[in-house]
């Protein structure tokens, strides 16, 4: 039940560090959702004391089409990525809800080989995606044992993209055509696992 309390039921008991692990997809909120989505698995340490749980660490994207180069997958690259959760509801409970912020950096590098229009001429290009994400949303987190050691957790998010493509020209020597921009239109989900590594809780004095 949504009520039920774990063995550590007060702020100073909620005092520990783990990692988490998982994997979200970020997509825009319109009928291409399946063509231009991005799906990334992430790993990252957290602190989590009383309601508050902050967490930084590494994530890894799925090859994705290019901004630039819309037909051609792009390699993945390590980014990384930083949040920050408040829980609200059934704060020390096995099952609660909470808001969350998160910061997720994201990169694509691709060559792309082809042929200039009308010409038999071909061109070898370089494309350089990046993704910088501000992502905030709400989650329900529940945890499999009654001391908080294994848990899951699952959030529906709203994202605030700022893109920026660099197309490099690998065959004539020239500045290299970039462009960025805001893109407000997207959602995203987010399912993952945490485990407890040990606890922060102050030991008491003899």
């Amino acid at each position: 039940m949504i009520t039920e309390k774990m063995f550590s039921q007060s702020n100073a008991d909620m005092r520990e560090f783990g990692i988490s692990f998982g994997s979200f997809t970020n997509f825009p909120a319109n009928q291409n959702y399946l063509k231009k989505d991005i799906s990334v698995i992430y790993l990252t340490p957290y602190v989590r004391l009383g309601k508050s749980e902050i967490s930084a660490g590494v994530l890894y994207p799925i090859p994705a089409k290019g901004l630039f180069f819309s037909d051609n997958n792009l390699d993945s690259r390590l980014g990384g990525t930083a949040s920050y959760k408040f829980y609200i509801f059934n704060v020390y409970g096995r099952e609660n809800l909470f808001v969350h912020y998160a910061f997720q950096y994201i990169k694509f590098v691709g060559n792309v080989d082809g042929y200039y229009s009308g010409s038999t001429e071909m061109y070898h290009m370089t494309e350089t995606d990046t993704y910088i994400n501000n992502v905030i949303g709400l989650g329900y987190n529940v945890f499999f044992d009654m001391n908080g050691r294994f848990g899951f957790f699952y959030t529906l998010d709203y994202v605030i993209y700022n893109t920026n493509y660099k197309v490099t020209n690998n065959t004539v020597p020239m500045d290299p055509a970039s462009s960025t921009q805001n893109v407000w239109n997207n959602l995203s989900t987010n399912i993952g696992f945490l485990i407890k590594i040990t606890s922060l809780k102050r030991k008491e004095g003899k």
